[in-house]
């Protein structure tokens, strides 16, 4: 079984969408990502990463290799 999450990505557009505003195709189409997962574990790391993420303007990934 995949396991799949969307993402709206923009400031504009996730005030959009909680307002119920509808996104128009090209707001769709570049601020909309779906994201697919090998097993439930990742889908939940993932989300947990999203999650830390929010609020931050930028980030960079610092490799540990």
């Amino acid at each position: 079984m995949k396991y799949s999450l969307k993402i709206i990505f923009g400031k504009e557009e996730v005030d959009k969408f909680i307002s119920n505003i509808p996104l128009t195709k090209d707001e769709l189409e570049i601020n909309v990502k779906e994201f697919s997962f090998e097993t439930e574990l990742e889908l939940i790391a993932f989300k947990k990463g999203i999650n830390e993420a929010i609020g931050w303007q930028e980030l960079y990934l610092l490799d540990n290799d």
